[in-house]
């Protein structure tokens, strides 16, 4: 899902909840006009309000209101909306009896579902247009490739063509013979591709899905030509066209959004936290190693692109020009007890993950996030097989599974198994579960070197 799209979503709660309120207010004005022997003064009431307006935003959220789509459904939406504002008020009405609420009219309540149905009905069919007007001037868009070009992958192409409400772009199509070259085609400049090719093997399409998922690109194939190898997959109508959309990680969408929240709110508190170890960690680097520089930069590989990756530094200065040969010599993703590339000083930072802290400014900026894979070098991406490519799947973290399991004493294909694990089961719960665990385990300094 593009990002546009997951922000539109989003954006979807503060203007409901605003809404809400107004409708409040406007609730409040209309009954004030015929009721004078007892009303609340509008500070009492506007406080009354603020408490209660998230019941709404509870009910629509279980309306599937803020699940990101591709197009605005008005009659559906407006049905969603109606059914929500009905509920989150017999919710209101039996909060206002049973605690005994010194209300001055609950006509104010109906007064109220009148008005939020219109406003948050109103201000939503006006933002769907609005936001079929932007795929006009391709703001927004979904930039998609197809692989098919007969039958129904035709009845795709021409229903995307003509409707641009749905968002989508067509940059790329491909017919069945084209699909060992999918991977040419493939390319940033793709957001989505949608498989409607009823010749593609199995093999094939896994192979595509798992290209796909690694780079953070959306996946949709047509029912029935390709047998679930999943059980997370959503149903959705395209075109007219029923399509089955693949998520290997419940991290797209809200998930996403839940997951960059809580690493930007705890990479700010651990920054100020742990600010006097970052000045003892930059004094010491300098002291004990002054040829080099204080902080180590190297690539890696993140989701779907490369990045600047932040470390102090523990090894000499010409450490990187052994590593070609060390892993043809002790395989991919190793690591020494003893590497003779480390200085003293740097052994302790590693042993204590004291020279990790600076990917804490890799989280912030969104190269990364503090639970996750470890980010690999573009040159141990070289030596994965298909399997071990699914790692790459979502954004890389300071911290994992791996880590509160062994750390450097698991083998890469149990570290694999792991990430993996962790990509299709995420929850918050999990990541905050392993940052506590995390903490322990470096404290105790076990297996890391």
């Amino acid at each position: 899902m593009k990002r546009s799209k997951i922000l539109f979503s989003a954006l979807k709660v503060p203007f409901d909840y605003m809404f809400v309120v107004g409708a409040f207010m406007l609730a409040y004005f209309t009954r004030l006009q015929t009721d004078y022997d007892y009303i609340w003064n509008f500070n009492e009431f506007l406080k009354f309000t603020l408490v209660i307006a998230p019941i709404w935003i509870l009910f629509f959220a279980l309306q599937k209101l803020y699940v990101p789509s591709e197009k605005g459904h008005t009659f559906e939406e407006v049905s969603r909306i109606i059914i929500g504002s009905l509920a989150a008020t017999l919710i209101s009405i039996s909060y206002i009896f049973l605690s005994r609420t010194d209300f001055f009219s609950r006509l104010i309540i109906f007064y109220a579902l009148a008005y939020s149905i219109l406003l948050i009905s109103t201000y939503r069919i006006v933002a769907n247009l609005l936001q079929s007007y932007l795929y006009k001037f391709d703001i927004g868009v979904i930039r998609l490739a197809i692989i098919g070009n007969r039958g129904i992958a035709k009845l795709v192409i021409n229903n995307l063509k003509t409707d641009l409400s749905w968002g989508y772009k067509i940059i790329k199509t491909l017919d069945h013979n084209a699909l060992e070259k999918i991977q040419s085609v493939i390319t940033s400049n793709i957001d989505e591709v949608i498989m409607a090719d009823p010749y593609a093997s199995d093999k094939q399409i896994t192979r595509i899905l798992n290209y796909c998922a690694e780079r953070g690109i959306g996946f949709k194939v047509i029912p029935n030509l390709f047998r679930a190898q999943t059980a997370k997959v959503d149903l959705q109508l395209i075109a007219g066209i029923p399509m089955i959309e693949y998520q290997r990680t419940p991290l797209f969408g809200w998930g996403g959004i839940y997951k960059r929240i809580f690493d930007i709110i705890t990479s700010i508190i651990l920054l100020i936290i742990l600010s006097p170890i970052y000045f003892l960690a930059v004094i010491g680097v300098k002291l004990s190693s002054p040829n080099g520089p204080i902080l180590f930069r190297q690539k890696r590989v993140g989701l779907g692109r490369q990045f600047s990756f932040l470390k102090f530094r523990t090894m000499n200065p010409d450490a990187h020009k052994l590593h070609k040969k060390y892993i043809k010599k002790y395989g991919n993703m190793f690591k020494l007890k003893n590497d003779p590339r480390i200085y003293p000083l740097g052994k302790f930072l590693r042993k204590f993950s004291i020279d990790e802290l600076p990917q804490i400014f890799n989280v912030l900026k969104g190269d990364m996030s503090l639970i996750g894979p470890r980010p690999p070098m573009p040159e141990e991406v070289e030596h994965y097989n298909e399997w071990q490519r699914k790692r790459l799947g979502v954004k890389p973290g300071i911290t994992g599974l791996w880590q509160v399991s062994g750390r450097s004493n698991v083998d890469f294909d149990e570290w694999v198994r792991l990430d993996i694990y962790y990509i299709e089961n995420w929850t918050l719960w999990l990541d905050f579960v392993i940052l506590l665990k995390t903490i322990w385990v470096v404290v105790r300094g076990r297996g890391a070197y």
